[in-house]
Order: structure tokens, then sequence, then C-alpha cells
């Protein structure tokens, strides 16, 4: 294992399956790892972890660039973001000042190919501050003489998910309804997580993705109520579901990001439910020959994997090590 990859954001949701894929597919990597509420570890001989501030330079952290001093590093994917917070100066300094200090990394160790993770939020036409600094780190690397891919993925679908787990905690809240903030007849648009990682390993050394921008999204675009109906059909449960006025969910929203520390959803949450989800992913089916996993088998594993628990994966956790031997052939089972 020759080549090295730096991950930042390694030990997140998105980190632990891009740095899994890397591992499998026979890279070194250097993880890049922050105070997350569910922090996720490899134990494997290939890869080496780093505490990382984004929004503190490289010159912080001697120990990384010795490392790295020796090392074949071929590329540089930025999963990390700020999450939860509604103050602007906070999420610029992680969004939008840490991608350029990881830009500046990159430069010193001479690496040319950066990877970054955007959000579906860029697309929408009301953004909050999470939406408007992840598009301002966007457009620092899109106008850079780097080699960068920016992928800009939907809703990301799998067991660790926030975004399913505070859906499944809101649907089987109560016993007989469910709440829909508005009408629910917005779309949204997912993508299976195991899908999202291969293609953002698949992409590190493929030159015809170097310089541009990816929508990726599964090919299901549903409503939001459809997406309630599909996950109780699944469990096989019957509910009524009613609309709650708009103002009341914003004012919740805004109190779930004061009073806890992962918010059940936040007022940017609401703000990006009641915008449709659409993706155009057809360069990226012909640039990678993307072929998404179905919505409903993606859907039912992720639910599988769930089970009642939902509570768990919305709460602050323990980190935790997960062994990975790299010459073993793994099936995924879903």
């Amino acid at each position: 294992m020759d080549k090295y990859v730096i991950v930042t954001g390694s030990n997140g949701y998105l980190g632990y399956y891009v740095c899994r894929k890397l591992l499998l597919e026979g890279y070194s990597v250097i993880g890049l790892k922050y105070h997350h509420f569910a922090s996720r570890l490899i134990d494997n001989e290939h890869i080496r972890y780093f505490q990382y501030d984004l929004s503190k330079s490289y010159e912080q952290n001697p120990e990384l660039l010795q490392y790295t001093g020796s090392k074949n590093i071929i590329a540089v994917i930025n999963l990390a973001a700020l999450l939860g917070s509604s103050i602007y100066a906070n999420n610029y300094a992680v969004n939008a000042e840490g991608l350029k200090n990881i830009m500046e990394f990159a430069r010193l160790i001479k690496v040319n190919r950066v990877i970054q993770i955007s959000s579906v939020v860029v697309l929408k036409k009301i953004m909050g501050p999470y939406g408007i600094t992840k598009l301002k780190g966007q457009e620092f690397l899109t106008s850079s003489e780097l080699e960068y891919t920016v992928f800009i993925p939907a809703m990301i679908l799998g067991p660790e998910s926030l975004g399913l787990n505070r859906v499944l905690k809101n649907v089987f809240r109560l016993p007989f309804v469910v709440p829909i903030i508005g009408s629910g007849k917005q779309t949204q648009h997912p993508v299976f997580v195991e899908d999202f990682a291969e293609m953002i390993v698949k992409s590190m050394e493929t030159i015809r993705t170097f310089r541009k921008t990816y929508e990726i999204a599964g090919d299901t675009v549903l409503s939001f109520k459809d997406f309630v109906r599909l996950i109780l059909k699944i469990k096989k449960r019957k509910k009524v579901l009613i609309s709650i006025p708009v103002f009341i969910a914003g004012w919740l929203g805004r109190f779930f990001q004061i009073a806890q520390k992962v918010p059940l959803f936040t007022s940017e949450h609401v703000k990006g439910v009641l915008q449709d989800s659409k993706l155009d992913t057809r360069d990226i089916k012909a640039d990678l020959k993307f072929n998404p996993t179905p919505l409903e088998i993606a859907l039912e594993y992720s639910l599988r994997e769930i089970g009642n628990n939902w509570n768990y994966y919305l709460k602050t956790r323990t980190e935790e090590t997960f062994k990975l031997q790299v010459d073993s052939h793994e099936k995924n089972d879903f």
C-alpha cells in the first residue's frame, strides 16, 4: 500500500465508509479526526489517525507534517463540516475557512488532487449559515488551480444517518399519527451511503472527473409524505399523516438548537424540507458509471440495521473502533 490518501472528518458518518472503502481498495489512509458525537474508527495497520481542527492552520500540527513528509500522498478528501450550529462565524470557520486551510496544506505537501463533499443545500434558494458557508468553501476550491472534484449529495441514506433517524423518531414518537411539516409534498432524493463512498473513491484517480462538480442521488425522487409512507410500509405499520404549521416547526427547530447537543432538527432543516431536492445525476452516471442501489433496498437495509434504536443514533455515544481485515473478500449484506 504505497498510495496514501488524507481524509478529513475520517471518524464521522460518511468518513467511516470512505476510509473503509479506501482500505479495501488497497490504499493507505491518513485520517484527520475531530470531536464527533458518534466517532467511529477503524483498527487496521494501514490507517493512522491524527486529531485535527480545520479552523486552525496546519502549522499547529507538526506531528502530522512530519508524518506526511515521507509519504506518497495522491489526494485529500474533505468530508469535514460543522453541523447543527446557527452561528454564521462558526460555520464559516469550518465550512469555508477550514477548506481554505486544507487547500493550503495540500499545496504545502505538493498534493494537487482535492475532493470536496458539499451539500444539497447549496442548490436551494433559501440557505441558512450552513448552506451559505458550504457554498463559499466550494467556490474557494472551484476557483483555485487545484485538480478538484466536488460532490453535491442528497440525503445520505444509511443506518447512522442523522436525517433518517430524525425522521424515524418523528414517525414513531406518537402512537397513531405522524406530524408532517407543511404539506409534505416537497421532494426527497436519497443516496445510499455505500454507493456514495464508492463513487468518491472511484473518482480519486479518474482523470475525467477532475475539475468537475457532480450531483449524486439515487434513482428515486419522492415526496416527503411518500418517503414516510414507504418507511411505514417496510415497518408494516399504519398511521395517519397530519400537517403542522411551518412557523411552529421553525420555532421548535430554534429551540432544539439551543437545548440539545444533537438537535432533533434545526431551523435550517425546516428550511430544507420545505424545498424540493431533485438532483441531476446524468454526469456522474456518464463519467463514473454510477448505478445506485434501489431506494427500497437501501431503506430496508438501513431500517433493519437500526431496528427500534433510532434514539441511539441521535445521542452522543462512546467512540467505537471496528477491526478490518483488508486481505479478506467482504460482501455487503443488503
